[in-house]
């Protein structure tokens, strides 16, 4: 049970724990009313080039510092594939083309990722966006130690596609 919230998001009532169908979920007793915990989505992009992929490395929190793909949330009503494009615009200034779906990942926290390849439009390698210090190309058998729980999976179901 996550125990993130305590008060009700819709009256700021305290929340109480009550069963609902066999499973223990937040209840508000002032609005009689259960609270979700519904999941993040996010975008993951492996932006693809001949044995390269290119990474970020972060400057923002989680993980500042560390190298990672291109990510980021998806808005409300917005398709996957446009966050995708967005985020990678966002951090690197690079236009991509999506080329398929890689997969979804969920079950090992409080985000689903949704992960595509993609190649990018532009044969320079981009610049840093505002939550990004560096852009760089890594061969893909020689990637740094990649922070998110699902960087591995992700990695390892790429390498099984080529």
């Amino acid at each position: 049970m996550d125990k993130s919230i305590s008060y009700c998001q819709i009256c700021s009532f305290k929340l109480e724990h009550h069963s609902l169908k066999g499973q223990t979920r937040l209840y508000c007793v002032s609005c009689k009313t259960f609270s979700y915990l519904d999941p993040k989505v996010a975008v993951v992009v492996i932006i693809k080039n001949k044995k390269t992929i290119l990474l970020v490395k972060r400057d923002i929190e989680p993980n500042i510092g560390c190298w990672s793909f291109p990510s980021g949330y998806v808005d409300k009503y917005e398709k996957t594939e446009e966050a995708a494009m967005r985020e990678v615009k966002e951090e690197t200034h690079l236009e991509i083309k999506i080329e398929k779906l890689q997969g979804v990942y969920s079950g090992k926290g409080p985000v689903i990722i949704v992960a595509y390849t993609a190649i990018t439009l532009n044969p320079n390698i981009g610049s840093p966006g505002d939550e990004v210090r560096e852009i760089k190309w890594f061969p893909i058998y020689e990637l740094p130690k990649l922070p998110f729980p699902y960087d591995d999976e992700i990695v390892s179901d790429y390498l099984s596609n080529l």
